[in-house]
Order: structure tokens, then C-alpha cells, then sequence
């Protein structure tokens, strides 16, 4: 059996998760792919048909993942399949709990494509290792005790890396945690390890692993233990409890990837992040690791911090939101505020931008840079941008009602990367639009640089279907992200936004106002509109205008107000010369 037949069970209580991956894994060859959405019909599922291959979430209505685990090992023991975990979850308590449960590997939410079919197909491949190992074990264990203890070293070593694996690393721990005396842990993540497996193969990978573990072991001295807990994830096990020792070692490590590595005629960057924890006496494996995990820097430049008492309140913030979200829109906590668009050339108003806001009763206004990634990661944005598309399209019909909307004016909505994602978008947004008996012209789109990163040529697809059904798209915060030429010329836009970034400066830095006018000629070059981000000032409209961007939203003009206001203020546009007053537009206040 060849690993493209192999039986594989999608278990998500979200059902459009579940239909990503079975279309992902029908499109690569996967034959026998399987979903339910209901956890309570695993077992008897199972028991008609074991699976190869388990993709598990965790946190499920009726029975969670955990629970759905204990019934499988309670039912088949041994012949548990392996399950790889899908979650948004990133925290260490779920990650070492799942893992003490047997776990063999963890999908996050949202998906990438890539990672899901490779981490997929090397789970099947080191089950079948496994089982091979484990047929050679039970003939083996008739043999002398010295091949006994060749295969208990086995079981405890990667069997690729030759490094001590998660079995032998948490004995090590276990064991200095009786003895009572001073333990450090340094917890390293490996960045750009997935990019060396997609550019040249899991071999290059292991490879890649193996040196960086040489270079890694020559900074150690013979008290520390280096050891793989994870595909790409290290755990250096030290007898010194001293932060300043440990940050130290931490230090001399972070050397080996300040040059990218060598292998034969390959040069591949690798860069890595470091959380520390320690303890002086006696304390709990699992908590121990959890802590140094907890304190891997998570972006930006930091790369070795040390656990402390904010970053778990931090951990319980976050995930305290992720949960409140689910469900915000249906308990009416989520609205809508409009920031007005105007001509720069004539001064009228000819659109405006949805934005979604929060309330929360009990954590009042969650900032969008909050909660839209957690929801984005989660999967709820789905639901979430259901309900967007469908309340800004509700404000069309009452404005063109009341006459509000003309021949020019369109409401622009955002689009997140899941939802391009999906292959029917865009005949579902022209299907709603015919339902509600919406004019195209009247609603855009408007989509983030990072989001046609996430799936490219679904994209493409998308928007080229969007296009030709004449509905405006406008990429947003152009120049922020990894702005690639060759898809703004490929890809069919309608407008390019600069970002409030390069607008905020305009009146005193000669560079931004270069950058303002590059973009707008580079937009006026492919065909495209130019809108201008964060306007606060007559100067920097003036100095747009200037260049030939034809269109602008800033606090200059209104925030974004809610729809109630929104429609006063277009109603009394435009005011007095005096009213048109700089104000200080926040980070958060698109």
C-alpha cells in the first residue's frame, strides 16, 4: 500500500475546515480521505474501519480532542492510529498535554498547503517505520540482552539526527528533577527549516539538522544534553540554574546561525529563537518545559528571552480572546464603522471602507489588531467575514434606498486570506450580490499583500473571476509587506492604497514623498487608481493631488464612524473650511 492509499480520517467540528483538507488532499492524490464533524461518532467509526492516519481537533463542542484520544487508546491500546493534532491552540499547555497522550505531530491553523501535505506524508512514513521497527523488535527480544540494549538506545535516539529524541529527554528531566539540583532548559526553534524542506527535500532538512546539531554540541561542554524534541524544535538540558550562565550559553549558540550553513555547494539560512527556564530544586517536567517554550520570542528582533510571570498572563489574554470571538458576531457584539473615501480632485465623497469593530461587555473595545489574527489563525474569521459581507451589503440597500449612494460611491470591504482561500468565493460574493440585487459597481474588495502570499494561485483565480464580473479590487497597505512587481502587474487590481506609513511624514521627509510618488506612478503604469491611507493634513492632501493620486481617507477628513453617523455625515458633506481639522490617527483607528 502506497502512502496516497492509506485511510485517512479528518475529525473538526468545523466543516469548512474539514472540506479545505479533504479538497487539498483529493487534489495531491490522497484517494481515501474521510471527514466527520461530529467527535461522538469517532470511535464507532473506527471500530467498522481503522484509519492509518488521524487529523484531530482539540477543542470541539460535546467531546474535545482529548477525550476523543482516551476512548481510542482505551479501545484499541496499542493499535491507537497515529493523530496529528489540528489546532489554532499554540500554547504549551495544549501542546505537551496532547503530546503526553501520544500525539505524533501538530497541524496550526490556518492551514499552509505545503506544510499540511508534508507533515502528513512523513507522519505516514515514520508510522510505517515504526511498525517496520516494532515487527524487527518482537523477533529481536529472543535475542542476547546486549541487542536488548541496542534497541532501547534506538527508541531513544532520532533515528535520522542521532540526537536523543522526546523519550530520552524527558527522562533526563525527569531524573534531574528527583535529584533536586540546579537544572536550565533552553528551548530552541529553528526558523526556515520548512523553506530548506521545500526547496530541496526532507534529506537536505535532516542534513541541515544533523550539522547545526555538531555545531550546537561544539559550544556545549559534557554537563549540558542537546536533544531534538520536535521536527524543528531543540532542548539543551544544562546543570546550571544561573540566569546570567544560561543567557550566556544561549548567547555563544545564537553564534552558530549568524552565517548560513554549509552543505556541499547549498547555502541555506537558518536562524533560530531561544527561550530559557530554569529551576533550583525540585519542580514538574512538563512545567519546566512548558516555561521555557512560553518564552520563545515570538517575532520581531528578540531572539533568546527568559520565562516570566507577564508572558503567561499574556498566553491567558490571548487565549481568553480567541475564545470570546467565537460567536461575537452572533451575540451582536461586532459592528461595522465606515471611513468615507474621497476625490482628491473634486473633493466629493466617492466610497467608503468597512472596518470591523469589537465591544466586548466585559473586555470593552478589542483593538482588530487583537482579535483579527486570532480569528484568522483560529478559523473563525470565516464566519466572521460571512457576517462582514453580508452587514455591509445591508447598508448598500438601506443607502441606495435613501439615496445616499450615486453612480461613484461604493462601500470597499476587507478580505482575509482564508476566505480567498476558498475556491467558491467569488461566486459566492456574486451570488449574494444578485440576491440582495446589488449593483457590482456599488461594493469592492480590498486585500492585504500577506493574503495573496498565503495561496497565490487560488488568488489569481479569484480576483481574475471578480474582475470580470467588474467588482473593484484594491490592494491594501501597499509597500508593507513582501510587494512583489511581478503580481501587481499579473494579478488583476483595480486600485493600489498607499499606506498611512508613507503618508505620515509627507510634509517633512523627502523619502516618503518619493516612495508616495513611485508608487503612484508604478500604480498609473499597470492601470490602476491610487488611494492614500491616513490623510491627518491639508498638506499631505495638497502634495497627493499633487502627484496624481486620485483618492484619500484620513482623520483630515472623518474617522471611521459608525453607519447612524456615517450617514450624517455624508448627508453634510462638505463643511465649513474650518471643520477640516488635523487630528492624530492611531494605529488602530483603521
Amino acid at each position: 500500500m502506497t502512502l496516497m492509499n492509506k485511510h485517512l480520517l479528518v475529525v473538526d467540528d468545523n466543516s469548512v475546515n474539514i472540506e479545505l483538507l479533504l479538497d487539498l488532499l483529493d487534489d495531491h492524490g490522497f484517494d481515501n480521505v474521510h471527514g466527520l464533524s461530529d467527535p461522538r461518532h469517532v470511535l464507532a467509526y473506527c471500530q467498522q474501519q481503522l484509519p492509518d492516519l488521524i487529523l484531530l481537533d482539540i477543542r470541539m463542542p460535546h467531546i474535545d480532542g482529548y477525550a476523543v484520544m482516551e476512548q481510542l487508546q482505551e479501545h484499541f491500546a496499542d493499535q491507537t492510529p497515529p493523530v496529528i493534532v489540528l489546532t489554532a491552540q499554540i500554547d504549551d499547555d495544549t501542546r505537551h498535554r496532547a503530546l503526553k497522550m501520544g500525539i505524533r505531530d501538530f497541524l496550526t491553523k490556518p492551514f499552509k498547503h505545503d506544510e499540511v501535505l508534508q507533515r502528513i506524508r512523513n507522519t505516514l512514513d515514520v508510522e510505517h517505520r515504526y511498525q517496520v521497527r516494532d515487527k524487527q523488535a518482537e523477533t529481536l527480544e529472543q535475542m542476547v540482552a546486549k541487542r536488548t540494549e541496542e534497541l532501547d538506545h534506538q527508541s531513544r535516539t532520532d533515528p535520522i539526527t542521532q540526537l536523543p529524541n522526546r523519550r530520552a529527554l524527558t527522562q533526563l528531566l525527569q531524573e534531574a528533577a528527583q535529584r533536586g539540583h540546579g537544572t536550565g532548559l533552553l528551548f530552541i526553534a529553528l526558523d526556515h527549516l520548512d523553506d530548506a524542506v521545500r526547496l530541496h527535500g526532507y534529506g537536505i532538512a535532516d542534513q541541515l539538522i544533523m550539522h547545526i546539531s555538531h555545531r550546537l554540541n561544539a559550544q556545549l561542554s559534557p554537563k549540558c544534553t542537546l536533544g531534538l524534541w520536535g521536527g524543528s524544535e531543540l532542548l539543551v538540558i544544562t546543570q546550571s540554574a544561573e540566569l546570567t550562565e544560561l543567557r550566556q550559553l544561549a548567547s555563544r549558540l545564537l553564534s552558530c546561525f549568524d552565517h548560513d550553513q554549509t552543505l556541499g555547494d547549498l547555502l541555506l539560512p537558518l536562524n533560530a529563537r531561544m527561550g530559557i527556564s530554569w529551576s533550583h530544586g525540585h519542580f514538574e517536567t512538563e512545567r519546566l518545559v512548558h516555561m521555557a517554550a512560553l518564552a520563545l520570542p515570538q517575532n520581531g528582533s528578540l531572539r533568546i528571552q527568559n520565562y516570566n510571570e507577564t508572558l503567561e498572563t499574556q498566553q491567558r489574554h490571548r487565549l481568553h480572546l480567541q475564545q470570546a470571538v467565537r460567536g461575537a458576531t452572533q451575540r451582536g457584539e461586532m459592528s461595522l464603522a465606515f471611513q468615507p473615501k474621497l476625490s482628491l480632485a473634486t473633493q466629493q465623497v466617492i466610497g467608503a471602507e468597512a472596518l470591523l469593530r469589537w465591544y466586548h461587555p466585559e473586555l470593552g473595545h478589542v483593538s482588530p489588531a487583537d482579535f483579527i489574527p486570532l480569528a484568522e489563525a483560529s478559523g473563525d474569521i470565516l464566519s466572521i467575514g460571512e457576517w462582514v459581507l453580508e452587514e455591509a451589503m445591508r447598508y448598500i440597500v438601506q443607502w441606495r434606498q435613501q439615496g445616499l449612494l450615486n453612480d461613484r460611491f461604493h462601500i470597499a470591504v476587507n478580505v482575509a486570506a482564508r476566505q480567498l482561500a476558498r475556491k467558491d468565493f467569488a461566486q459566492n460574493l456574486l451570488t449574494r450580490l444578485a440576491k440582495h440585487n446589488i449593483p457590482e459597481r456599488f461594493f469592492a474588495l480590498e486585500v492585504t499583500e500577506s493574503g495573496l502570499l498565503s495561496d497565490m494561485h487560488n488568488a489569481r483565480i479569484q480576483l481574475a473571476q471578480l474582475t470580470e464580473a467588474k467588482i473593484a479590487v484594491a490592494i491594501d497597505d501597499f509597500g508593507t509587506g513582501h510587494s512583489s512587481l511581478a503580481y501587481v502587474k499579473t494579478l488583476p487590481f483595480s486600485t493600489l492604497k498607499i499606506d498611512r506609513a508613507f503618508v505620515l511624514d509627507l510634509e517633512k521627509d523627502t523619502v516618503d514623498r518619493q516612495l508616495a510618488l513611485t508608487i503612484t506612478q508604478l500604480a498609473h503604469a499597470v492601470g490602476c487608481n491610487v488611494v492614500a491611507e491616513g490623510i491627518e493634513t491639508a498638506a499631505q492632501a495638497d502634495y497627493l493631488r499633487s502627484i496624481g493620486c486620485e483618492a484619500a481617507q484620513g482623520y483630515y477628513y472623518a474617522r471611521p464612524l459608525p453607519a447612524d453617523e456615517f450617514y450624517r455625515w455624508c448627508s453634510n458633506w462638505p463643511p465649513p473650511p474650518s471643520h477640516l481639522t488635523t487630528a492624530t490617527e492611531s494605529v488602530n483607528g483603521a
